[in-house]
């Protein structure tokens, strides 16, 4: 069990690492954002980076299941599924 007490505790570490990287990351990403304002491209050091808008079509689970209520019964599908979880 020493092995695996040593994994967990890996585990949680780079969890931590991971998560500190992501934040660091958007902040970075935020930056970038607020520089280019409106601009939807800027170019630098021969790096484009794109800023765009546009529409995107999605489907309303919620409503659907609100109004066709049976319908949306028939097409629910039962998986079986394991959680990976440390806590």
């Amino acid at each position: 069990m020493h092995e695996l007490s040593k994994q967990v505790s890996d585990y949680r570490s780079l969890k931590r690492t991971i998560s500190d990287l992501e934040q660091k990351l958007k902040e970075v990403e935020n930056q970038i954002k607020e520089y280019m304002g409106d601009q939807e491209e800027v170019v630098v050091d021969g790096t484009v980076i794109r800023w765009r808008s546009f529409t995107q079509s999605r489907f309303d689970v919620s409503g659907f299941k609100n109004q066709h209520e049976a319908m949306y019964e028939q097409f629910l599908v039962e998986a079986q599924v394991r959680r990976f979880q440390i806590t």
